[in-house]
């Protein structure tokens, strides 16, 4: 099942949604308001430093790459741990990751900056021969226009 995601820039606060990448993609790319570079990571758009991005060289754009994933990650395991009683641990060890996933659902069912709008839920109708022809000859062309483009992602 194909899902929409809500993203928030960091930078700007401009929201938009996303297909839901596949589990554990990492996208890269500018903020379509504010043009500042954002991760998107888990269902999270996590601040870049666009300066390192665009002109740094590949071993610092790595470098800080992985220092924001790291930053990230180092929290999501400290909550985990922070909230996970000892002795549960200690009986259910393989249980780690069924707690882990249930933590995830209830965050993106409680934040507004995930939102989840499953595709499937939408009516089916087809598309049109007219709907086509227009996506191709307008929209299409439109793609790289940031007006354009923010129009269809506020």
């Amino acid at each position: 099942m194909l899902s929409l995601i809500e993203i928030t820039c960091p930078h700007c606060g401009v929201q938009g949604q996303i297909l839901l990448p596949p589990l554990g993609a990492i996208i890269v790319g500018p903020c379509p308001e504010c043009g500042d570079m954002v991760a998107i990571y888990c269902g999270r758009a996590l601040p870049l430093d666009r300066e390192i991005m665009v002109s740094g060289t590949q071993s610092e754009r790595r470098a800080h790459l992985l220092d924001v994933l790291g930053t990230f990650l180092k929290g999501r395991v400290e909550r985990l741990f922070a909230d996970r009683p000892d002795n549960k641990a200690d009986e259910d060890p393989a249980g780690l990751d069924e707690f882990l996933f249930e933590d995830i659902e209830q965050e993106l069912a409680a934040s507004d900056a995930a939102r989840i709008a499953p595709l499937s839920e939408a009516p089916r109708v087809p598309i049109t021969k007219e709907e086509v022809d227009s996506f191709r000859n307008v929209d299409l062309k439109l793609l790289d226009n940031a007006d354009y483009f923010r129009a269809v992602f506020k």
